[in-house]
């Protein structure tokens, strides 16, 4: 599936996941030192470093469907851990978060507040409910696009996981160099929540309750990420590509709607996907030549 083996096992994701920590690690000792809320996160990095290598090291020795499957498909597993985990680092830069500029960002471009009057004039519970259902599916939506390609297309599989990666954790550098919370941890008591409506809104606030945090915000990687994943699906699988374009529709509107993000962040999110998507791009062959180089 590699196409050629590497030095250890070693590929382009665990590269960019290893350099993600690095910078992080680095960007934790400097703005925060060695202290108790610093120490957790250094320690779980060098944890996760040693499940990399062995990783790496049983899909060299063995190298087998099992071993390529969790190789290619671990680092996406990760992805909750380091979104959570800018909650923390987003403290270092800004003493507060920045929800008071992006609010009246909103204000200047609407002459409202989208993520308040859009659920108070659609206040109808099928409609609720049908965003709620919207904005459950983006969490299906990335180990689904890894799934499509590791048994549909195999070859492309380790190059399309990494731009995912590699987008997803660009986003959260950004969500560290300018944290913003979000309406719903802004607003104040009842303006942040939206009723419940059915099965999809209490399956969403329970995600939201163990797996959101006031970060990332701005801007809505959930619109970001999907743009990306639409392209890829447009460029490769036709039929999942009008599979997940109503499901954008909904989550455009959902992120608004349940008051995930500001109207700004979706906009932003729009804009930001091509240049995430470019960067994750341009970063694969620098990455695939190195690890030849060492091979």
């Amino acid at each position: 599936m590699g196409g050629y083996r590497r030095l250890g096992g070693i590929k382009s994701t665990d590269v960019a996941i290893v350099l993600y920590m690095v910078i992080t690690a680095l960007f934790m000792v400097i703005f925060g030192g060695f202290q108790n809320e610093t120490f957790l996160p250094l320690a779980i990095r060098v944890v996760v470093l040693l499940l990399i290598w062995v990783i790496c090291f049983c899909d060299t020795k063995w190298d087998n469907g099992i071993t390529r499957f969790i190789h290619l498909l671990y680092p996406v597993l990760l992805l909750s851990y380091f979104y959570g985990e800018t909650d923390v680092l987003n403290n270092y830069i800004f003493s507060s978060y920045l929800d008071p500029i992006v609010y009246k960002w909103d204000q200047w471009i609407f002459g409202f507040q989208p993520c308040i009057e859009f659920s108070i004039y659609f206040p109808k519970l099928w409609f609720s409910e049908l965003l709620y259902f919207g904005y459950f599916s983006y969490y299906l939506l990335t180990i689904g696009i890894s799934l499509i390609f590791y048994f549909f297309k195999p070859r492309l599989a380790e190059k399309v996981i990494f731009l995912i990666i590699t987008s997803f954790l660009t986003y959260y550098i950004l969500f560290v160099v300018f944290p913003v919370a979000g309406p719903q941890y802004y607003l104040a008591f009842p303006l942040n929540e939206v009723p419940d409506s059915g099965i999809f809104s209490r399956m969403v606030k329970l995600i939201q309750y163990y797996g959101e945090h006031p970060t990332g915000a701005f801007p809505s990687s959930h619109v970001g990420m999907v743009v990306i994943f639409l392209y890829l699906s447009f460029k490769y699988f036709r039929w999942a590509f009008f599979i997940i374009l109503p499901l954008f529709v909904l989550i455009i509107l959902a992120t608004v709607y349940i008051k995930a993000h500001y109207a700004i962040d979706v906009i932003v999110g729009l804009l930001s996907a091509p240049i995430v998507y470019f960067i994750s791009n341009s970063l694969y062959p620098i990455f695939e030549k190195k690890l030849k180089m060492y091979s």
